[in-house]
């Protein structure tokens, strides 16, 4: 399984992201500590998380080899993935594809990192 990072996406995850951090592709299915509710609907849902490099992401137990370093997912999550998927940059959204079409067109970026969680809590941002 592969993921190709498109060059305007790997600018926008840099932009988000800390360099050192771990990225999850993670499944929005309600089920870990970085999901907020499942998708009740036809529709499936993925989030793009940045983690600390040593956060314990015991969900996110499959890795996904990517053209930007490796990235994680939840096994089980499998089936809703595709073997070679994109992720792309396009009017100001994430999209996620593969050879079977959009898959997401609307991912979100979540920086869990502790600085991002520090400086949120501090009231800075």
């Amino acid at each position: 399984m592969k993921l190709t990072i498109t060059d305007a996406a790997v600018k926008q995850l840099k932009k988000n992201f800390p360099v050192n951090s771990r990225l999850l592709l993670s499944f929005d299915d309600g089920v870990g500590p970085f999901s907020k509710v499942g998708v009740c609907s036809l529709d499936t849902s993925y989030d793009i998380i940045a983690v600390d490099k040593d956060a314990q992401t015991p969900d996110y137990d499959t890795s996904l080899d990517s053209n930007f370093g490796d990235w994680y997912f939840k096994g089980y999550s499998k089936i809703y993935l595709d073997q070679d998927m994109k992720l792309d940059y396009k009017n100001n959204q994430i999209i996620l594809s593969s050879e079977s079409g959009i898959m997401d067109s609307n991912i979100e970026l979540k920086d869990l990192t502790r600085d991002c969680l520090k400086t949120k809590n501090s009231g800075i941002i």
